[in-house]
């Protein structure tokens, strides 16, 4: 589940806490996630220092002091856990990590399609994965965004879901986006009109950056490696509200499965 505004609260958090420390031990309790963990795990990473933690789309990047960088992605249920106090293992602990102040960071996994890889400097970022544009900068990119939309015989919403176009969103934001530009989610990409593609892109800046203000949405079982739990989802507007009245028009929000996923929409306001 975890999408962009996940992600970058996750990077936030552990950015406060972990950044200047010394991995000092690894201990591997189950290496077996959607990919297995490096094996060689912890030479590469034993004694190391934390420079930075970054994001791109939906992975988180720690850069580490000996040229190593740990990539994560958390799948549908990975999460990081903080402890400062003595550490009792749980059901579906992963890889913990200990630093040099004692603090020690647990990598939890209910349905394991999360991962943990390394990779080495120089590294390029930008083009890690052939990840699309970030939603914080796709107004810069329009013309670029749209010459290629117009290509597009796809339907807006299974775009959105294309991480090589613009990277982070997922299916919860995606339906989000959509009904705040007032855009149909079945409209292909080639029917678009430039001025109706920007208001898109607006909203789509408008939802993440006001998704990662909030802290993300606590759908089942995402919460920060703090254990707080995101609030956006309050805001929700057609996410999750099916059979529910439009908060502008009053009819009915409508789901439908389109690509094998959820679609909530209203039928008048995104007509």
């Amino acid at each position: 589940m975890p999408e962009l505004p996940e992600v970058e609260t996750v990077c936030r958090v552990l950015s406060k806490n972990i950044i200047g420390l010394t991995i000092k031990k690894v201990e591997i309790i189950n290496k077996n996630l959607r990919y297995p963990l490096p094996s060689n795990i912890k030479k590469k990473i034993f004694q190391s220092n934390i420079k930075s933690i970054i994001r791109r789309g939906k992975y988180g990047l720690i850069l580490l002091s000996n040229r190593n960088i740990i990539i994560f992605h958390l799948g549908m249920t990975g999460k990081f856990k903080i402890n400062l106090r003595v550490f009792k293992k749980t059901k579906h602990d992963h890889l913990v990590l200990e630093f040099n102040n004692n603090l020690k960071l647990i990598y939890n996994d209910v349905r394991k399609f999360g991962y943990i890889k390394l990779a080495e400097k120089p590294f390029d970022i930008f083009n890690f994965k052939n990840l699309g544009y970030e939603p914080s900068i796709v107004i810069n990119f329009r013309d670029i965004l749209f010459a290629k939309i117009k290509r597009r015989k796809a339907s807006i919403k299974d775009i959105l879901l294309d991480q090589s176009f613009i990277c982070g969103v997922g299916n919860i934001y995606a339906s989000e986006i959509l009904y705040k530009a007032k855009v149909s989610p079945f409209k292909k990409g080639i029917k678009f009109y430039k001025d109706e593609f920007t208001v898109l892109l607006k909203a789509l800046q408008n939802i993440i950056e006001e998704a990662i203000k909030k802290g993300g949405s606590s759908i089942k079982d995402y919460a920060s490696p703090q254990d707080d739990l995101g609030y956006f989802q309050t805001q929700f507007q057609v996410y999750d509200r099916e059979g529910l009245p439009c908060y502008y028009c009053k009819s009915l929000i409508t789901r439908v499965k389109q690509g094998g996923r959820s679609t909530f929409f209203c039928i008048k306001c995104q007509n």
